[in-house]
């Protein structure tokens, strides 16, 4: 058994890979030789996390898009089929939020972070999977959240959207286990990147954030690698339908 991580040549589909989680992620499998397709609306942030794969000495291919639109997530995934000929691995780590008080959610808010975080997701996996039940092989790993395990207050959107990440993860690896196919996901803590930026500012919410967290920090965007890595890899070829939190003990919390 080789127990060490081995990506050459792999190609490996990253969503959300502009910047923070998807962008660490993205360098950590060109580190490991990986073929990696970029993903994301920014295309000045993909061309950055693209300069910075090459440089650890990956392939990168960049793909602008916006996942949130059904019709164009076909067309992305077609475009790196036709490119590559296959997909072994999709990181689906797309995520936005928007923090505000339960009876101040408008549909609008709804819809834009349901429609990123949980609908890009399945088709995301829909349209990937196929490719991947085809090949009788192939790896999945969703990047969902501890909000979609936990309440988490003024993110009804956010944590109802990342909860959809996880039964999607558990219903998927289910159907497509006989496929060869390993559905997983991640559940981040609370990471320092932009998505929640704006609300550690709240020092009364970081501190409680802080309190009730065993490692008493925040975590990193590079710690979030090791798990992806890990249900990415032939390690885990026995390992399906998990949720792996990586949260710094926050889930393990007592009362």
């Amino acid at each position: 058994m080789n127990y060490q991580f081995d990506f050459k040549d792999k190609v490996v589909i990253v969503t959300g890979a502009g910047s923070g989680i998807g962008r660490s992620i993205a360098l950590a499998f060109a580190t490991f030789g990986a073929n990696v397709v970029l993903m994301s609306r920014n295309e000045s942030k993909l061309n950055e996390t693209a300069t910075l794969v090459r440089a650890a000495g990956g392939e990168a291919t960049v793909v602008p898009v916006d996942l949130s639109i059904f019709e164009n997530i076909e067309k992305a995934v077609a475009r790196v089929k036709e490119h590559y000929s296959r997909i072994d691995i999709l990181i689906n780590n797309s995520g936005v939020t928007r923090r505000k008080p339960s009876l101040e959610v408008t549909e609008e808010d709804w819809h834009f972070v349901t429609d990123l975080n949980q609908k890009t997701c399945f088709f995301m996996c829909q349209a990937v999977g196929r490719e991947m039940i085809q090949q009788r092989q192939g790896k999945i790993v969703n990047v969902a959240s501890i909000g979609g395990l936990l309440a988490i207050e003024e993110s009804a959107p956010y944590s109802s959207s990342k909860g959809g990440v996880v039964q999607i993860t558990r219903v998927l690896a289910c159907e497509w286990a006989k496929y060869n196919v390993q559905v997983n996901a991640v559940a981040p803590g609370y990471i320092q990147t932009d998505l929640i930026k704006k609300a550690i500012e709240n020092k009364q919410f970081h501190d409680r954030i802080i309190a009730r967290t065993p490692s008493k920090r925040l975590g990193e965007a590079e710690e979030v690698v090791g798990g992806v890595l890990y249900l990415s890899s032939h390690l885990a070829n026995y390992v399906t339908g998990h949720i792996l939190m990586i949260d710094g003990g926050l889930s393990a919390y007592g009362v």
